[in-house]
């Protein structure tokens, strides 16, 4: 692993001088993007090469694979960044616009794990009973089932809003490097809350999304 760790770590930096010594703002963003996609990117890779394979072969390959892809992965992200931000006259209405933009979308997740927690926590006592009664005989197997298909049909949206809200974290990262790669501003504060506030939101999404794939696999019959 210390070799992986190194490659890793000369990838980071390679990619970090490659992009400071970018003069166009829009390519340096891809590149900002594009570097960092790789660098975590490369990371996962290795783990899941690792838990694969087991040697330093397998790993190497992992990061490499997992490089390319989160690579691929960030310049999307860079590339949306750069698109966002030209539309604006300067850095600072930039920066207001995606925090407006960052905290509505936060406000909807906020809105979206509230509604979703009291959906799971009736659903939990619906299938409880169900299972109990299945168990009993006294529930038919096409019962149970059709239930399973409720918690299906809402883990399968509550995985597309984790998708949704990873996407969205990365792209405020990739908004908040941008601003500190070109001198900061007073309002990075104001970013740094709302990412703090995704990212906690996301924590609670992925609670009530294994939850409710625990739940299915309890119905499964």
């Amino acid at each position: 692993m210390k070799v992986v760790r190194l490659s890793l770590v000369l990838l980071l930096c390679v990619s970090l001088v490659g992009c400071a010594n970018i003069k166009d703002d829009s390519t340096r963003t891809k590149a900002e993007g594009a570097g960092t996609g790789a660098a975590v990117g490369a990371a996962i890779g290795a783990l899941i090469g690792q838990i694969a394979g087991g040697d330093t072969q397998s790993t190497l390959l992992g990061a490499a694979i997992g490089a390319a892809v989160g690579g691929a992965g960030g310049y999307a992200y860079g590339s949306h960044v750069a698109a966002e931000k030209a539309k604006y006259a300067s850095q600072e209405d930039w920066l207001d616009a995606s925090i407006a933009e960052a905290r509505q979308r936060n406000r909807e997740l906020v809105a979206y794990n509230n509604e979703l927690k009291k959906q799971v926590a009736r659903l939990e006592k619906e299938t409880g009973s169900l299972r109990a009664r299945f168990r009993n005989r006294q529930a038919e197997k096409k019962q149970l089932l059709a239930k399973k298909e409720q918690v299906d049909k809402l883990l399968a949206e509550a995985k597309k809003r984790l998708a949704a809200a990873n996407e969205e974290l990365q792209a405020q990262n990739t908004v908040k490097a941008d601003v500190e790669k070109n001198g900061g501003s007073d309002m990075i504060s104001e970013l740094d809350a709302e990412i703090a506030q995704l990212k906690a939101s996301i924590n609670e999404l992925k609670k009530q999304t294994d939850t409710l794939a625990s739940m299915s696999s309890s119905m499964a019959v």
